[in-house]
């Protein structure tokens, strides 16, 4: 047996089982054809491949160098290769690289190395890459790609820590244009040097400009552009060794612009970003993707410029729709909607424009967000029913992407809306003086007013001495008055909402009759153990609360000792003028049977509703 210390890399497919179960077939031979993609990149990197065992693939390197640069063009490759296929029937290997102590023994390798390069592979994220701290410290200077360190992790069979060190991939093109930064440990780069600030801007700007003036009569035909393509389209891609030589159509452009991307050789990939959108191409995710790509270098300002004259010279819709998101603000939202009002069967439009509304564009959604939000994730997801969505996407993994966040979004969002209420509440109270009316919003209001008879302005309720805390500004008040003698009608309630936003009006009836009933019973109810009270001697029952609320009484009965209430307590008639006063002579008492040390009460409300039977028993 020899040994040796090499670099080794390996490789297994993410959630295997569950593609061989749904389709063995297509599986298997997939497989057997990423497994070329293998041996022809390790081969090239003067590495070897020395076990393939189910879907594993392990391989060895002279270099930690070779080894990772391989692994990148690897998963590149194979992404590519990924492209056509819906999301949950994509083949993703994770690769783990590391460098260790190996022995070997008939072609085949053993050792820690071998080990740890397997542990470190089940920590990478499905096609992504994680190496161990060794790995890192002989590539950071030498590959330009981003590594995150994640720390030290045990790991299973190894009897010492595993420092692991994840390769940024950039793997998300649905949230491309917003990722937020995070601590990344930077390599020194000495590959293709960035082209960044106003140089950076000049440059793609006078490509773009020299490619547009060659579309006149006298140039040459340019290449047709399809947006769609076949997996077949990618899988050639993937063979052809990683980049393209020449390439000319949508999809090499697209291929080689996401390879260069992943490498770190970001000038490289603006040229090819740049050469794909001369085409005129109407693909979404390519000109997200070209757009981060600009604004990391050029900042805001530069990419908005250079959007603006590449809009103005092609009119392509996704270019367009891009421009409008890299504004700030209401100023992006607006643009955003008025390019969806525009182009209404453009079905791309309709998720961007449902993120204008999100709880993480706006902070506290609104009701209206919310139902804004639901209306354009609809008319997205009608837009892929009816064909209108394929068509915008060179890859196809990222339109199935956007319709799981949709779907998920969605159903969330109509969850809360169903529950949730959608129309102030209003509660009348009366009295003697008159009433007070009270409100409350379904959501965070920042005014409400109100109206009688649906004409005329407008009557502010005003606001309170408190700052509400989901707002930030002066709460207002919640209720307001009306005389006691105001009649039958209807009452308007609306409000501000968050973004000061009116909502409404809301139509409220109101009743005096039976806002007094309603508003009496509610009281009743919450107070009841004010009903009924012996007097301190036991002989006199009193019962002037059920008197002072009599107006929602349309029968009062009582049980002594344990008896079912059936004896009625007589009650003046309810006086509306004056609704809580007892008239002068009546008694709101009766005499207690000899001895009795409970009493039992029932209240038949004029709405014909019951209450509980109530005991109250002798001090």
């Amino acid at each position: 047996m020899k040994r040796k210390i090499a670099a080794i890399l390996a490789a297994d497919v993410a959630e295997y089982s569950r593609l061989v179960a749904e389709d063995e077939e297509e599986t298997l031979t997939r497989l057997a054809s990423c497994r070329e993609v293998f041996e022809d990149f390790v081969g090239k990197a003067h590495g070897r491949v020395f076990n393939t065992a189910g879907d594993a693939v392990l391989a060895e390197f002279p270099s930690a160098v070779e080894a990772t640069r391989c692994a990148i063009d690897i998963q590149e490759s194979l992404r590519t290769r990924n492209m056509g296929y819906p999301a949950h029937r994509q083949m993703l290997f994770r690769i783990g690289v590391t460098i260790g102590d190996v022995v070997e023994r008939e072609g085949d390798l053993l050792g820690d190395g071998v080990n740890i390069a397997a542990r470190l592979e089940g920590l990478a994220q499905p096609g992504g890459i994680c190496v161990s701290r060794s790995v890192y410290e002989q590539v950071a200077n030498k590959i330009s790609v981003h590594f995150k360190d994640i720390g030290v992790r045990e790991v299973k069979n190894i009897p010492q820590p595993v420092h692991a060190f994840i390769v940024e991939m950039d793997d998300s093109v649905a949230g491309a244009w917003r990722q937020a930064p995070g601590p990344r440990a930077k390599p020194r780069r000495t590959g293709l040097p960035l082209i960044a600030g106003g140089v950076g801007l000049a440059l793609c700007a006078a490509a773009l400009a020299y490619a547009l003036r060659k579309s006149g009569d006298d140039a040459p035909p340019r290449p047709t552009a399809s947006v769609e393509a076949p997996p077949r389209t990618y899988a050639e891609l993937a063979k052809s060794g990683g980049l393209v030589q020449d390439a000319r159509t949508a999809p090499e452009l697209y291929h080689n612009a996401r390879s260069y991307e992943a490498r770190g050789e970001s000038a490289a990939a603006r040229q090819a970003y740049g050469a794909l959108a001369e085409l005129g191409v109407d693909a979404i995710d390519a000109h997200l993707r070209f757009a981060a790509l600009l604004r990391a270098q050029d900042g805001r300002a530069g990419v908005r410029e250079l959007y603006h004259r590449l809009r103005d010279k092609t009119g392509v819709g996704a270019v367009g729709l891009v421009y409008a998101t890299l504004f700030e603000g209401e100023e992006r939202r607006r643009r955003v909607e008025a390019f969806a009002a525009s182009r209404p069967d453009y079905g791309p439009a309709y998720l961007l424009l449902a993120d204008e509304y999100s709880d993480d564009r706006v902070g506290a959604q609104t009701i209206a967000d919310r139902r804004r939000e639901a209306e354009a994730l609809q008319r997205f997801l009608a837009a892929d029913a009816d064909g209108r969505l394929a068509p915008y996407f060179l890859d196809q993994s990222v339109l199935a992407e956007w319709l799981e966040r949709a779907r998920r979004r969605l159903a969330a969002l109509e969850a809360n809306l169903k529950t949730a209420s959608a129309d102030p509440v209003v509660r009348f109270t009366r009295s003697n003086a008159g009433w007070s009316v009270a409100i409350s919003t379904p959501e965070p209001a920042t005014s409400i007013g109100w109206r009688i008879g649906g004409a005329g302005e407008f009557t502010p309720t005003g606001q309170i001495a408190a700052i509400d805390q989901r707002t930030g500004r002066p709460m207002p008040n919640p209720s307001f008055e009306l005389p006691g003698e105001t009649p039958a009608t209807t009452i308007e309630i609306r409000y501000a909402d968050s973004a000061g936003r009116l909502v409404g009006p809301f139509r409220v009836a109101f009743d005096p009759a039976t806002a007094l009933a309603d508003g009496q019973r509610d009281l009743l109810e919450r107070f009841w153990t004010s009903w009924l009270a012996f007097g301190a001697d036991g002989r006199l029952l009193y019962y002037s609360h059920l008197m002072s609320y009599r107006c929602a009484i349309a029968k009062a009965e009582i049980g002594f000792d344990g008896a079912t209430p059936s004896q009625e307590l007589p009650m003046p008639a309810c006086d509306r003028d004056n609704p809580f006063s007892i008239p002068a002579g009546t008694r709101p008492y009766l005499a207690a049977p000899p001895g009795a040390k409970s009493v039992a009460a029932r209240l038949t409300y004029v709405n014909g509703a019951q209450s509980e039977t109530r005991e109250f028993r002798r001090k």
